[in-house]
């Protein structure tokens, strides 16, 4: 039979050994979930997949620097649909991010929701933080303007006289019929 002082050491020894476990548990927890954070950042175009939505916000209060997040296209907020990676221009309605150490620009198309309504830039000074999902009465600012999305659907949709058809071929045809309820 095991002397006491015996028995204690050892189960001192297994609680020692349980408790670095559970604090190596817990660093390794740790570190996973701080890389969880850090590859949602985009950094440079391909960091997103196409189709995939980002969020955008600005940094240290300047709306011409920006950071851009991957996100749920549910997500809470404005969101943008990665619609395509380009050396030169994006389409017509598409906004887009550049990125340092590369000419090529990562396309974004609003996620618009029928039904809501999004102040929306106006003025070429625009930036992308500028877009946001707003109620249908607020007041859009001086270089915004409010719209409510009235119908969504592929390329072949036709928007009523007197809406804006904003229009986008990537990642899919798809059309946005807009109607002004506010002017800039």
């Amino acid at each position: 039979m095991a002397e006491p002082s015996e028995v204690r050491t050892r189960n001192r020894a297994r609680r020692v050994l349980v408790a670095i476990a559970a604090c190596v548990a817990l660093v390794a927890l740790g570190a996973c979930s701080s890389v969880e954070r850090v590859t949602n950042n985009v950094s440079k175009p391909t960091d997103v997949a196409i189709g995939q939505c980002v969020q955008i916000r600005s940094t240290d209060g300047d709306d011409s620097n920006v950071e851009a997040t991957k996100s749920g296209c549910d997500a809470e907020g404005m969101t943008f649909i990665a619609s395509q990676v380009v050396p030169g221009e994006c389409g017509e309605f598409e906004n887009y991010l550049t990125f340092p150490d590369t000419s090529d620009r990562l396309c974004l198309m609003p996620n618009l929701a029928q039904g809501e309504c999004y102040a929306i830039p106006q003025s070429a000074g625009g930036s992308l933080v500028d877009f946001k999902e707003v109620d249908c009465n607020a007041d859009a600012g001086p270089d915004s303007v409010v719209y409510r999305v009235e119908t969504t659907g592929d390329g072949s949709l036709e928007c009523a006289e007197g809406q804006v058809k904003a229009a986008y071929d990537k990642p899919e045809p798809r059309v946005f019929c807009l109607a002004s309820l506010s002017g800039g």
